[in-house]
């Protein structure tokens, strides 16, 4: 369920110049959100910036606190990373299609830089049962590696790739999403990331071992209205057009043409 409230932020984390964490008091909010799903943040009273920041839940408790991982790009979210403890910000959420989930298959989670976020949220909110849950996380360098501190709280193994090697493994995720790929079984594939590291991802799947493998992709397009009303997030699927914002932005892989 959809619901809009002036949300207190309770706790504000700068990770680097950029990148920020915001835990904000919104119980109705963090009682429906899921993993996959979104905040539209209106980052200012004034009148400019007009447009709502479309940002990832990063976690939920699911009664009072929901949480965000953002980068600074430009005077949106600069705005919003000044923002204080003790100040009100209007949300609205949790928006979007959620990632499915199967707990009698392994999860297997791709994230690329900031697409941490929603993996994160995924493995904490679903309670490990008899499924093993690999995150495998890629940035440029050891630097665009976020939270590594939480992450062994929540993922049962954790494989990161760095493009300069300066962490781990040189390469990208989907070397290492290649590898699981051919060597297990009884799998599921969720990634979020950069467009070319998804259109990989599918690519990666559709050509491993198991083609049928399950894979679902969180699309990082730019939003506008964030129901699906100003159609300026559509992505071109098997099934024409839809928009990113009310269709997604959890896509079934085989459905999504990826132009890259």
């Amino acid at each position: 369920m959809k619901h809009s409230c002036r949300a207190r932020l309770v706790d504000s984390e700068e990770l680097d110049a950029v990148t920020h964490v915001h835990t904000y008091e919104a119980g109705p909010i963090a009682s429906d959100a899921v993993p996959g799903q979104f905040l539209h943040i209106r980052v200012s009273d004034m009148s400019a910036p007009l447009l709502r920041r479309p940002i990832s839940i990063l976690w939920s408790d699911s009664s009072r606190l929901v949480q965000v991982l953002f980068k600074i790009v430009r005077i949106g979210t600069a705005i919003l990373a000044e923002k204080r403890v003790g100040e009100h910000v209007d949300l609205v959420g949790p928006l979007g299609t959620p990632y499915p989930y199967d707990p009698a298959r392994d999860a297997v989670l791709v994230a690329g830089g900031y697409g941490l976020a929603p993996m994160y949220f995924f493995a904490a909110y679903h309670p490990a049962q008899q499924q093993r849950r690999t995150l495998i996380y890629g940035a440029r360098s050891e630097d665009g590696i976020y939270l590594r501190s939480r992450l062994k709280g929540v993922f049962d193994e954790i494989l990161f790739t760095t493009e300069d090697g300066s962490l781990s493994r040189k390469g990208l995720a989907t070397d290492a999403l290649r590898d699981v790929l051919a060597s297990r079984t009884n799998l599921t594939v969720y990634a979020c990331g950069p467009t070319p590291m998804l259109a990989a991802v599918q690519k990666v799947v559709a050509e491993s071992p198991a083609p049928d493998t399950p894979c679902y992709l969180s699309l990082e397009n730019q939003m506008g209205c964030g129901i699906g009303a100003c159609q300026g997030c559509v992505v071109r699927t098997t099934d024409g057009y839809k928009t990113t914002c009310k269709a997604g932005p959890v896509f079934d892989a085989r459905e999504v043409i990826f132009n890259v």
